[in-house]
């Protein structure tokens, strides 16, 4: 369900001996199932179920079916890219949902890297068609500074603790948006098929309350009369429906309209 991705671009740089120790922290210190996979080779784990390695021999679409099936078995997926910048490998990290790159030193690369992929998720096909999470892909510097702030965290043996820590943390708040995205995208999908005369009468007998409700139809209303569309304008103004209050979406409503009649008054 959660992939979990530890790469770096400079050779021995401690990849594998990193992502493997968080994956053992992870199964010993919690109760989810971890898998593990490697795109090189491991000498001394052997191949199981939940331990995958030798990843760049397979063809992409095997890795692709591995992966599938991997994230629907599994509850944390870590995949140790180790070193190697390879288009295979190019083609692999986007599917994450969290980066780390390994060294305060790479974090220009770290940051080159993550918009790459950011890139190939909109117009790879190859790519696009990967991904099955693509929301909140997110990259971290693994420093050797705690006290610099500015992207990751620190690393070193002692503290794979905190780092097991972070990566459960990741996946908890994950699980959770994933379920609430999901339920979210329940509710707009009713709600785009609530007629466009009856929205505020839709929206109350869905639970929203009646003044929010009535606000809302209006905001929308207005957002037409300004040109925009219909749908276009509820998927716009969603977002105030699910996360602001009344007094916040009427704070809003107020200075736009505020805003038209000084533009009108202009003219």
């Amino acid at each position: 369900m959660y992939f979990v991705g530890f790469y770096s671009p400079k050779a021995k740089s401690g990849v594998t001996e990193l992502s493997l120790s968080i994956y053992y922290w992870l199964k010993m210190n919690t109760c989810l199932s971890v898998a593990f996979i490697s795109y090189g080779t491991l000498e001394k784990e052997e191949t199981s179920n939940e331990l995958i390695h030798e990843f760049a021999k397979m063809s992409l679409t095997e890795q692709k079916r591995k992966v599938k099936k991997m994230k629907k078995e599994f509850d944390i997926i870590i995949y140790d890219a180790s070193s190697q910048l390879s288009e295979g490998v190019l083609k692999l990290l986007p599917i994450v949902d969290r980066l780390f790159i390994v060294g305060e030193e790479h974090k220009d690369f770290a940051v080159k890297l993550h918009q790459i992929i950011q890139f190939n998720k909109i117009f790879d096909k190859s790519v696009k068609n990967f991904i099955t999470h693509v929301q909140g892909s997110k990259t971290y510097i693994i420093r050797e500074n705690k006290d610099d702030r500015v992207i990751g965290f620190h690393y070193s043996k002692k503290e794979t603790n905190d780092i097991g820590q972070m990566v459960y943390t990741d996946y908890v708040t994950h699980y959770l948006e994933e379920k609430l995205i999901d339920k979210i995208n329940k509710v707009f999908k009713k709600i785009k098929q609530i007629p466009r005369e009856d929205l505020f009468q839709g929206l109350y007998q869905m639970g929203i309350d009646f003044e929010k409700a009535l606000l809302f139809h209006k905001f929308v209303v207005l957002r037409e009369a300004l040109g925009q569309n219909y749908y276009e304008a509820l998927e716009t103004l969603f977002p105030l429906l699910i996360s602001s209050t009344f007094e916040d979406i009427l704070e809003m409503f107020e200075n736009e309209i505020t805003s038209i009649t000084k533009l009108q008054i202009k003219k």
